[in-house]
């Protein structure tokens, strides 16, 4: 299993994964003495291809209720829940779709890939609005801040960025995370945004009180993809060689490696 999306009424979830099945599920209350939570299939769709990833509209009316699937063929199928009727097929990712949101007023879509690019989708014809670059590896995880079109995204190559879906620009990068970001979450005030990552530490991101200024970010991104050219000659024989004795003072026991890392707060606004 791949992929779980909760219905957002709250009634149930629907799965995919490996089987090439998006199964959905209602949730069932058992009258007994200790009032349990049971869940039971109710539909299955079948597709072509392996399920990656799952993501619903927040539609309040059934007949609008739509479902995305990203696929292992690169692709993005979009359904209409209540009848499981086709909707809208997104072309443009080179590799798997390995993620997706939807903003809040069902209009936009922003998918996450492991060709390192997200694509802004718009939901009424399917449109592609851009292509944005800015991770150097997998993009592992989207989503949007509530009630905005400003959307966070996760990465293999360790980051997490906060993004503008309106005027196609990164606006941060929240370095921290000594490995790859499996995923993260915004809650409903967005008054925060959590990322979970290999190196087995849970990173709570607030917002700041500093003024962040677009043009100083990008700069900075220039500069820092300067070092990393000017310290590789194409071939790799003039990258930093790494010296393990380095890394002693930071893991001390296996279970140690998360909690001896430090924690730093970057503005959001």
């Amino acid at each position: 299993v791949w992929a779980v999306a909760v219905r957002p009424d709250g009634k149930g979830f629907v799965s995919g994964g490996a089987d090439k099945f998006v199964r959905m599920w209602e949730f069932e209350m058992a009258s007994t003495a200790s009032t349990t939570i049971s869940a039971a299939i109710v539909r299955q769709l079948q597709m072509t291809k392996e399920v990656l990833s799952l993501r619903y509209n927040y539609a309040t009316k059934a007949d609008k209720l739509l479902l995305c699937v990203g696929l292992l063929d690169s692709t993005v199928k979009i359904f209409f829940e209540d009848s499981l009727k086709f909707f809208l097929s997104l072309y443009g990712h080179k590799l798997p779709v390995m993620s997706m949101d939807i903003s809040d007023d069902t209009r936009l879509l922003a998918s996450g890939s492991a060709d390192k690019t997200i694509k802004i989708w718009g939901l009424d014809f399917g449109d592609c609005h851009r292509s944005l670059s800015g991770h150097t590896d997998s993009v592992t995880s989207i989503r949007f801040q509530p009630h905005t079109h400003y959307f966070f995204s996760a990465s293999k190559d360790g980051s997490v960025k906060y993004w503008d879906a309106d005027r196609f620009e990164q606006i941060l990068t929240l370095p921290g995370h000594k490995g790859p970001v499996w995923c993260l979450d915004v809650p409903k005030d967005a008054s925060y945004c959590v990322s979970v990552g290999q190196d087995r530490s849970l990173r709570v991101w607030r917002r700041g009180d500093d003024l962040v200024f677009v043009e100083e970010e990008k700069e900075r991104a220039l500069e820092a993809l300067a070092d990393r050219v000017v310290g590789d000659d194409g071939f790799g024989k003039n990258k930093p060689q790494r010296n393990d004795d380095q890394d002693k003072d930071v893991v001390v026991y296996e279970d140690a490696m998360a909690a001896a890392t430090t924690v730093g707060t970057r503005s959001l606004d």
